[in-house]
């Protein structure tokens, strides 16, 4: 069921609530993909110092203590700028539009809660893959 592509790809999720951490983490490994989690900007910033060629995607809270989910896409794309952003939030857009600031446009961006297919959808449309060969043979047959 999974397909290489995603086998290979690393998403970092970084979110200060456990929960949401943990929704994210284990909804991105059932589709395939190695997930690294984080709590905090720093511990993120320390998994792209680690290992930042293999993060193809980082999932970042807007709203956390200590860095901002901007602040921190703004750190990770000085590290590695081909990485992909997605922001993810339970604030209101323009809440959210306020907190990141002229930057809101160049971020897709997640509003909490979401269900675990949107979360998919989401980041295989951002990495630009290809649906899952079973929805391609439903659609086809």
């Amino acid at each position: 069921m999974n397909n290489t592509s995603q086998a290979a790809t690393t998403i970092l999720v970084v979110d200060d609530e456990a929960i949401a951490l943990e929704f994210c983490r284990a909804t991105l490994t059932r589709a395939g993909y190695k997930v690294l989690t984080a709590a905090s900007g720093d511990q993120a910033i320390r998994w792209f110092q680690a290992g930042r060629s293999s993060i193809a995607l980082a999932l970042l809270d807007v709203v956390m203590p200590c860095m901002t989910g901007a602040e921190l896409a703004q750190r990770i794309l000085e590290l590695c700028p081909e990485t992909r952003i997605v922001l993810m939030s339970g604030y209101a857009p323009d809440e959210v539009e306020r907190i990141v600031g002229n930057d809101a446009a160049r971020y897709r961006s997640m509003w909490k809660p979401f269900e675990a297919e949107t979360l998919v959808q989401m980041i295989r449309n951002v990495l630009g893959e290809p649906p899952p060969a079973t929805a391609k043979r439903a659609r086809s047959g």
